[in-house]
């Protein structure tokens, strides 16, 4: 003798029919609400993605920046026989660059017909 038995088998799609059990009742719209997409409210998601896409390489441009100057200066003195002349010359002028344009990046208009 079993403690316990099954009398009748789900069915596979056993959610859907509660589904609908619970909406011809009235309730399913507060138990198991529709699923929707995440939009940003009055907004293109693809536009608001784009918008701070543009900040994902401004630490990469940077860093290049300043490294193909210096190594460009420590070739220059190699080759011309200075001593850290050039290296020195050029990683300040990579680095004023760099950071002038990451406030440039970073802190100028969002909109394109607002650039120079």
């Amino acid at each position: 003798m079993q403690p316990f038995r099954r009398n009748a088998q789900r069915p596979a799609g056993h959610l859907v029919g509660f589904r609908a059990t619970l909406t011809a009742v009235g309730m399913g719209s507060s138990i198991l609400p529709e699923r929707r997409r995440a939009t940003l409210p009055g907004d293109d998601r693809n536009r608001a993605e784009r918008k701070y896409l543009r900040f994902a390489a401004v630490g990469i441009q940077y860093t290049l920046t300043i490294l193909l100057l210096t190594l460009f200066g420590i070739w220059l003195d190699g080759r011309l026989g200075t001593r850290w002349l050039f290296t020195l010359v050029l990683l300040l002028l990579g680095f004023v660059g760099a950071t002038l344009s990451l406030i440039h990046q970073v802190l100028g208009p969002d909109d394109p017909s607002k650039k120079k």
